[in-house]
């Protein structure tokens, strides 16, 4: 199984930018970070306003230096489990919610998505209703659990199920 988790190996002081691969083609040297969240923006997955929702949201840095972003982090998930986004990706990231606001996440507060903690079947809404909700650190998302309910993931363990469960839950509350 391949790992969504990259890594980058620079031998020697060489610069990835001036290696050629197998391909012929460079690969690109690209600054992968988190871009603060505009009101323009808008989810690359369902289309909706980022800035107008509430709870954590969900970046996607790509090989090819554009930023994905998402309105939620179950929608970064429903991206980032689909079998052609696995080779674009060079970095995902979420908001660590044990160090920001649930109504208004900081984006000074994106966090890499593969070694935060996810909390699942918790009450607290997002942009496109149930949401998993993203941790720093493994004690703020038990916290999280003891005062809201919910389920602990790790990275790995966020999969189709778990995304449809979301999606169930949401049709069976707007019912």
């Amino acid at each position: 199984m391949l790992s969504r988790r990259k890594f980058i190996i620079v031998l020697g002081g060489v610069s990835l930018a001036g290696l050629t691969g197998c391909s012929g083609e460079e690969e690109q040297q690209v600054n992968c970070q988190p871009l603060p969240i505009e009101s323009g923006d808008e989810c690359a997955v369902c289309g909706m306003y980022i800035a107008e929702y509430p709870g954590p949201k969900g970046q996607a840095c790509l090989r090819d230096g554009r930023v994905l972003k998402f309105c939620s982090t179950s929608d970064m998930f429903v991206w980032l489990l689909q079998p052609d986004s696995v080779p674009q990706l060079r970095q995902a990231f979420v908001h660590d919610m044990g160090v920001t606001d649930w109504d208004n996440p900081s984006d000074e507060s994106y966090i890499e998505a593969d070694v935060a903690f996810y909390v699942t079947e918790q009450p607290l809404m997002g942009g496109m209703g149930p949401t998993l909700a993203s941790f720093g650190n493994e004690a703020d998302a038990r916290a999280f659990i003891d005062e809201h309910e919910g389920r602990l993931l790790d990275y790995e363990e966020v999969d189709v199920a778990v995304i449809n469960a979301l999606a169930r839950a949401h049709i069976q509350r707007t019912m």
